[in-house]
């Protein structure tokens, strides 16, 4: 969303952007002249192809190691479920 629109300045509050609150573009002089829909539509085309997406999270190696072990402890619990009921009902 364009908050202000003066003939040197365009301000955009609403950047969809973690990291940036506002975005500020400076007219050039020559383009003062310019439609200001014109200068509208081309600042958000600039704002919307800048916007980057927040980095994924690391995971340290005690976080991958630890949910390695979970996984395989969950695992390995299922199939002693499964072979302990085999045996119950095989008897």
């Amino acid at each position: 969303m364009l908050k202000g629109v003066n003939k040197q300045i365009l301000e955009i509050t609403n950047t969809e952007s973690p990291y940036f609150e506002k975005i500020i573009f400076f007219v050039r002089s020559s383009s003062a002249d310019v439609d200001e829909h014109k200068l509208r539509t081309e600042a958000e085309k600039i704002s919307v192809s800048t916007a980057v997406k927040p980095p994924k999270a690391k995971y340290t190696k005690k976080q991958i190691i630890s949910a390695v072990c979970t996984t395989i402890l969950s695992l390995m619990s299922g199939v002693s479920v499964i072979m302990i009921l085999n045996w119950a009902l095989s008897r």
